[in-house]
Order: C-alpha cells, then structure tokens, then sequence
C-alpha cells in the first residue's frame, strides 16, 4: 500500500465515499470515469483514482467500487463489472429458497475472486491507498469498518482477512443475499466465526460521515488535519427517492408490507441523515453551480433544510467548516427525470436494487448526472 503519511503535509487530504443501491452502482460508476478523465486532463498526467485519493470508503455496492479503485483497477473497469455480471449476481434461487433469501452468494463470491484475487488479503500490499469498507456484525449486532490504516487499533486482527470476503459481507443484504461468515482471529490470535450482513443495513449506507470520521478522529489514527482547504471529500450516491404508500393504502397494509416499508424508510432517512450532517460541516465547492432545483425541493418535502440552507444555518451558527464536501446523487423522481432528458425511463423501476432489466437505463441515469455534476475544475485546487 502507498504510505499516504509520506505526503508533502502540506497538501491537503481527499477523501472519496461510495453510497450502497445494489446494480444503481452503475451510476457512481459512472460518476468515477468522469472524475478520472478530467483529471487527467486538469494534470495533464494519466493516473489512477487509488493514486488521486488518500481514503476510499464504500458500503455495499460502494465497497466494490472502493476496493476495485484501491487495487488500480480503471473506472471504466469497475462499470464494466455490472454490464458484465449483473445479470448473472441477480438470477432468483429456486423457489423454495426464496423464504431465506432471493439470490445465491456463489456468483457474487466468484466475480469478486475473480476480480480482487481470492489470495488478496486486506492489509496487502496490493492496495495501493486507503480503504474503509462498512459492514454488519450480526452476530454481535454492532456495524464494523474494515480498514488497512497500518496505525488502526484493529488491523493486527483483519489484516489477513481476504479482501474478498469483506467486500462480500459488505454486499449481504437481507432477503437479497445470505449472510458472509467470515473467521476473525481476536487479540490472542483464536479464530472467532462470525456472520456479517450488508452494512447499509445501519446508518453507515451512505459512509461519508464515517469516512470523515476516519480520517481527521484521532481515536482511528490517521488524524488528519481539517478545514475547508485542507480536506477534500467527494461522496457519490446511488440516487434516493421518497418512500410512499399510496392514499388509502396504508390501513391495508399487512406485516410483511411494514417491514419492506419500514426498512426502506429507515434507511432512506440515515441516508438523508448523513447527508445533512456532511452538507452542515463541509463547504461547497466554490464557484459550484446553483443546486437543481428538484433534489431542493426533494428535501423540503422530507422536511429536511435543503444544501444551500444548511450553508446559511452553520454560517449563522458560527461554524468553521472542516472540509470542501462535494456530493454527487439524484432524485430518482419523473421530474429529474424528465429534466435530464430521461422520460422514457419509469422511476419505480430504477429504484430497485436488483432492477436487472434496467441495467442499461441505469447506465444512462449514471451518464446524465456524471456529466452534470462531475465539475473537477472546481476542485482542482486539491489536485495541482
């Protein structure tokens, strides 16, 4: 792994983080070929995103995307693993099985042996810059950040872990994929099986606050410094929508309705959450353009003040902000949509995890917004 602590001190820190969303991976994907070229270009030096970046954070399907970046695979490599095997990760079990689960583990398990190396240990050499997977203890109930920091007060323990398998308990979403056991030695060097579950299944789904965290906390040992021209982070979603029951509909609703219900909102919420607390600490980008006008009006309607508010509320209160925070998502909603010259797409059915049929649309969603949003000019500043 390149030794980041070696660094000039004097430049400043980037950070990237990867929402979770299953196949609407492909729109961070996306996202990530446009970050890539353009600094290329800005630099005017070909270079990978491990060698760009100090710290890469993913949950779910962000930890795919963080660990193929941390190992120097190319972006476009990356998008190519959902056109390739997306169709083949999302094939239902028989129908029996389905009371546990709706797909099998032995795909997804071999695509990333293939990719990652089924030898490839997450304290190897091969990764090239930091890495922070989120993920699930069940078996213990707390959520877990998997980590290569060499000063990190657990690396002894997973270290030897394969990369793999991490990645993999990061990806076990409930219903979707069964559990990832993975055998972690404790203090003493004894093996302890434990069972892992995706780690969106927490307020971690969107991990920029934990990447944050990470980072600049000296209780996790890298202790970088902070401030808005100190500490870059670009987080990358999988896109969000609002979780609705049609009117009328919720006095029908039976118990396994809630608890779809009940899951998405939660996590739609943390999501949200995350967003409000990184938008309340960090600084836009400056001379960023003006906020679309459909993802203000998506906060409002969830009762949440909207980016360019919180920049007026921490001004008021005084605050100090501790990074430049650019967010890169969308508003899954007809009217985005529309305004991206998508109206053949249906919203309802990119909003799906496991939405196979629209892998080609998602691509496109991912294209849209790369090629709104994706402003390295912007922040070239952290790069030259």
């Amino acid at each position: 792994m390149e030794n980041n602590d070696s660094n000039p001190p004097s430049r400043p820190k980037r950070l990237l983080s990867i929402d979770g969303g299953g196949l609407a991976g492909l729109i961070p994907a996306e996202s990530l070929i446009a970050i890539e070229r353009q600094l290329n270009a800005i630099t005017g030096q070909e270079a990978l995103l491990c060698d760009r970046f100090d710290l890469i954070g993913g949950t779910s399907t962000g930890a795919i995307l963080a660990a193929g970046l941390c190992l120097g695979l190319k972006a476009e490599q990356l998008r190519d693993f959902y056109l390739d095997y997306g169709q083949e990760i999302f094939t239902k079990v028989f129908l029996l099985e389905r009371f546990w689960h709706l797909y099998p583990s032995g795909p997804l398990a071999q695509h990333l042996k293939d990719v990652f190396g089924e030898d490839t240990a997450l304290g190897s050499k091969k990764l090239r810059t930091n890495i922070l997977i989120v993920s699930k203890n069940a078996t213990l109930g707390t959520n877990w950040f998997f980590t290569n920091n060499p000063k990190g007060r657990y690396t002894a323990n997973n270290a030897g872990l394969p990369l793999w398998q991490v990645v993999r308990a990061s990806t076990a979403a409930p219903t979707f994929f069964p559990p990832q056991s993975i055998s972690v030695p404790d203090d003493q060097g004894h093996p302890r099986d434990f069972e892992f579950i995706d780690g969106g299944v927490s307020s971690y789904n969107n991990p920029s606050l934990q990447v944050f965290l990470e980072a600049t906390d000296p209780r996790y040992r890298f202790g970088w410094p902070t401030g808005a021209d100190k500490l870059l982070m670009i987080s990358l979603g999988t896109g969000f929508s609002a979780v609705t029951v049609p009117a009328g509909k919720a006095g029908h609703y039976n118990l396994l309705d809630w608890a779809r219900y009940s899951v998405k909102e939660l996590l739609a919420d943390a999501n949200l959450q995350q967003n409000v607390l990184m938008h309340l600490i960090g600084q836009p980008p400056k001379g960023k353009g003006p906020i679309p006008a459909a993802e203000i009006a998506a906060a409002r309607a969830a009762g949440t003040p909207a980016p360019d508010a919180l920049d007026v509320m921490s001004a008021g209160l005084g605050f100090t902000k501790a990074l430049t925070y650019q967010r890169i998502t969308i508003d899954l909603a007809r009217e985005r949509l529309d305004g991206l010259n998508l109206p053949d797409i249906d919203p309802k059915k990119v909003r799906e995890m496991d939405a196979v049929d629209q892998i080609g649309n998602l691509q496109r969603i991912g294209q849209a917004i790369a090629n709104e949003q994706v402003r390295m000019d912007l922040l070239k500043q952290f790069f030259v």
